[in-house]
């Protein structure tokens, strides 16, 4: 008796045939072996790579803002193109503080008022200026800068630049951020300066010396006989003070107060840089040796006024009573190159104009 092969047999064998034609699938990157096949050897791992950062963006720290921030001018609008600011005998400086703005160019300090909603910025016309003579470029820089802060209607930040705009979104002023330097903030109370005879003297008894440094590179503080300011100019570890001016009061400290005045300004004159060790700050003269030395004495991170608003950098330091008038000082020549005020602005290209 004959037996008939189970139905399921050629259903089996056509299934063998079709998978003996089937060519392997072979494993890659990604999709991983199967069956027998060898699998590649794993890469090695690799570190993510960091995200690209912006150059301006300052590395830490809140983003700069508008106001409360010291500025640098770079550039201004003279027709359709961007000049570059001119160094002056004064270092640039900027800042925008509840509705009031201070600074200069390099020349005459502008001062006058503004009003800010949102990316919206205009300036009142009729600003305020000083009329000190300076080298004619620099006056026509003064006048332009001025002129152009009369234009502005809007502003953008990006990283540390701040350029204000026209109505039409054409850049009128462009400036780069001051970064704080461990100078500001502190009152520096003096310990010893050169006397000019080669000799480190400290401060005659009755008398108080002292020194700070402002963000918008301008300084202060008390000779033992009165109130002096002037500007600075740094760029790394050099340092240059500026011309002091004065209060004209009469001397009433000790004997010799008036002599010690003088040589303290001298040797505040000859200072090219400085070091900061721990509380210690040491005024350098060109051949390294110290001009002056200081010890910290408060940190006095913000000035307040009498009525509480905060002082715009830039306001000489006096004392809130009225103070007598200021010698005015000798122009000094232009600093050359670097960074000026009492922080480093990096230096940058101009990009393009709109």
């Amino acid at each position: 008796m004959k037996h008939s092969p189970p139905a399921a047999a050629p259903a089996l064998l056509l299934v063998a045939a079709l998978l003996a034609a089937v060519t392997p699938l072979q494993a890659g990157p990604d999709r991983p072996a199967v069956g027998n096949a060898a699998a590649p050897p794993a890469s090695p791992a690799v570190a993510a790579a960091p995200a690209p950062q912006d150059a301006g963006a300052p590395a830490t720290g809140a983003p700069p803002t508008l106001e409360d921030t010291s500025w640098s001018p770079a550039a201004y609008r003279a027709g359709k193109a961007l000049i570059e600011i001119a160094a002056g005998p004064r270092p640039g400086r900027f800042r925008f503080e509840a509705g009031r703005v201070a600074g200069t160019a390099g020349c005459n300090q502008i001062g006058g008022s503004y009003t800010l909603a949102g990316a919206s910025l205009t300036f009142k016309a009729n600003m305020a200026s000083t009329m000190m003579a300076c080298p004619e470029p620099l006056m026509k820089q003064d006048k332009a800068v001025g002129l152009a802060l009369t234009r502005v209607a809007g502003y953008r930040l990006d990283g540390e630049l701040l350029e204000l705009l026209d109505a039409g979104g054409a850049v009128q002023l462009r400036f780069v951020r001051l970064k704080p330097t461990p100078l500001v903030g502190q009152v520096w109370q003096l310990t010893g300066y050169n006397n000019g005879k080669e000799a480190i003297s400290s401060a005659r008894n009755g008398t108080e010396i002292n020194l700070e440094f402002r963000d918008d590179g301008t300084l202060g503080g008390s000779d033992g006989c009165n109130r002096y300011m002037s500007g600075y100019t740094l760029s790394g570890a050099a340092l240059t003070i500026g011309p002091l001016a004065s209060t004209r009061m009469a001397c009433k400290g000790p004997e010799g107060a008036a002599e010690q005045a003088r040589d303290y300004a001298a040797a505040l004159g000859s200072v090219t840089g400085y070091r900061i060790d721990g509380g210690e700050l040491l005024l350098l003269t060109s051949e390294g040796k110290p001009a002056a030395r200081y010890r910290s004495e408060v940190v006095r991170p913000v000035e307040v006024a009498a009525g509480g608003d905060a002082l715009p950098s830039g306001t000489p330091d006096t004392e809130q009573t009225p103070q007598p008038a200021l010698t005015a000082p000798a122009a000094s020549p232009a600093p050359q190159g670097g960074a000026v005020g009492g922080g480093e602005a990096s230096r940058r290209s101009l990009p393009p104009t709109p």
